[in-house]
């Protein structure tokens, strides 16, 4: 204890790994260590928290590294959608964490009552659950195929598809059985404007 209590185990450098997305500096900036700090009195659990509160921040850990060394490695956040806002696109997990602004490379979720949040928020659009439930539970012939998703409201999912089918879902439930439709109308090969299967037990279909 002696040892460890020692004045020369003070805090010096910071080493960050883990990050993709978030730059180092930013991390180092939120952990808010002070150089010349004794290493006992330096909280690992409180400097999680203030990096975990980053937006693309999931976990954190912290550890002391003898002699002066504070060792922070955390674990990304992943994006899952991106959600088109009134004003800009958003980056965001599965969660509803908003990541950053940012409209490429993800299934595009429209509709969505979102405002402008700020990246670290998460979103409370009651939506926002069923519509990532339903992509989730998407065949990869039918993800392969997905224009978008609209989610104005949490009973009223529906996809595009890129030839412009029309998919209504309607709520999350039964997605299995409701997928299973959709994939034996689109089996025969037949081109529709839109497919309903809110009532899985009874589709409906409009061709073009």
């Amino acid at each position: 204890m002696a040892v460890w209590n020692s004045s020369w185990l003070k805090f010096r450098s910071v080493q960050v790994a883990g990050n993709r997305h978030t730059p180092a500096a930013e991390i180092i900036g939120v952990a808010a260590l002070v150089p010349g700090t004794r290493l006992t009195d330096i909280s690992s659990s409180a400097v999680a928290r203030r990096v975990e509160a980053l937006p693309w921040v999931a976990t954190a850990s912290v550890s002391h590294v003898l002699p002066s060394r504070i060792r922070i490695v955390v674990t990304e956040r992943r994006p899952a959608v991106v959600v088109i806002g009134p004003v800009r696109a958003y980056l965001v997990d599965r969660t509803g964490r908003v990541l950053s602004a940012g409209n490429t490379g993800y299934p595009a979720v429209n509709q969505l009552d979102i405002g402008a949040p700020l990246p670290g928020t998460t979103v409370t659009s009651t939506a926002f659950a069923p519509a990532v439930a339903v992509l989730g539970a998407l065949p990869q012939d039918l993800r392969s195929r997905l224009a978008s998703i609209q989610a104005p409201a949490a009973d009223l999912i529906s996809i595009l598809l890129t030839d412009h089918t029309r998919i209504v879902y309607g709520d999350a439930h039964a997605l299995a059985d409701k997928n299973a439709d959709v994939t034996a109308l689109l089996a025969t090969g037949q081109s529709f404007a839109s497919i309903d299967v809110q009532a899985p037990a009874h589709p409906a279909a409009v061709p073009h």
